[in-house]
């Protein structure tokens, strides 16, 4: 009997030291995984940093180039209103200046068919 106990403690030594190096060879990978994972946050973040830093530089120029196209965009809409209102009092002369000379046409071909012949008006057309 005494001998089973010897070698059932035997048997619980070496599974404990049997378990002891299996956790070690899995507290190795794991701090393998671990040094990776490190490694490879301090490529990105190595990557990232500047990456971000020509991300500013090229939004800050986007912004300035969009600042100087509304400017222009301004510029055009103030040039738009000025030539609608200039469009305007040209039409209006332009108009007025027609319905004249057509009406003086009209007075002349009217006085001239009638001198020619002879044409004459009742009171009442008049």
């Amino acid at each position: 009997m005494e001998l089973f106990v010897e070698l059932m403690k035997g048997l619980l030594f070496a599974g404990i030291a049997v378990a002891f190096f299996v956790l070690a060879w899995l507290f190795s990978r794991l701090a393998r995984v671990f040094s990776t994972t490190e490694q490879t946050i301090k490529d990105v973040t190595g990557e990232v940093v500047p990456l971000l830093g020509k991300t500013h530089v090229t939004v800050d120029n986007i912004n300035s180039q969009l600042t100087q196209l509304d400017e222009a965009v301004g510029d055009v809409a103030g040039m738009t209103g000025e030539l609608d209102q200039t469009t305007a009092v040209i039409t209006r002369g332009v108009r007025g200046g027609v319905i004249k000379v057509s009406s003086a046409t009209a007075g002349i071909s009217r006085g001239v068919s009638t001198f020619l012949g002879g044409e004459k008006r009742s009171e009442k057309e008049e």
